[in-house]
């Protein structure tokens, strides 16, 4: 049976951003680490998939510092709502219907991106070029998909 475990990032608050102080994530528990289940939203570096080596404070799930053990080939987007906009969930609609997995917090205006190996960046890109750029942000904290 595979054990679940929640581990919690502290981040650098600064000038308001993140708007948390902690980002919690799931992770399976394996032989070699963790093993990243969701795609963070604030955590960087790090994709679904990706092993990772981490040190906890005594007594909890609270990361001191952590590693990568084994990088998938996995890339993170993420995507922060500026001001109104009426493209974001058609933009992630169909960067799902390319086989992408997403969450986000809708009251923060912050979503992740989880994009296969399966999934060409190039067409990730042409999803993503339909967001209005003067209201949505967007950044790959984590890239590891390669440009054609």
């Amino acid at each position: 049976m595979e054990s679940i475990v929640s581990l919690s990032f502290p981040l650098d608050v600064e000038d308001d951003w993140p708007p948390v102080a902690v980002e919690s994530l799931p992770f399976r528990v394996a032989p070699e680490g963790y093993v990243a289940q969701v795609p963070p939203l604030f955590v960087k570096g790090l994709s679904v998939g990706d092993v990772i080596g981490a040190t906890l404070e005594a007594g909890s799930y609270k990361v001191i510092g952590w590693k990568h053990v084994v990088k998938s080939g996995r890339s993170t987007v993420w995507l922060l709502r500026m001001r109104q906009s009426e493209t974001i969930s058609a933009v992630l609609a169909e960067l799902r219907e390319l086989g992408c997995n997403t969450v986000g917090l809708e009251d923060l205006g912050v979503y992740s991106v989880e994009v296969p190996e399966s999934v060409r960046i190039e067409a990730v890109d042409a999803a993503l070029a339909h967001l209005d750029s003067d209201s949505v942000a967007v950044a790959f904290p984590s890239l590891r998909h390669e440009q054609d």
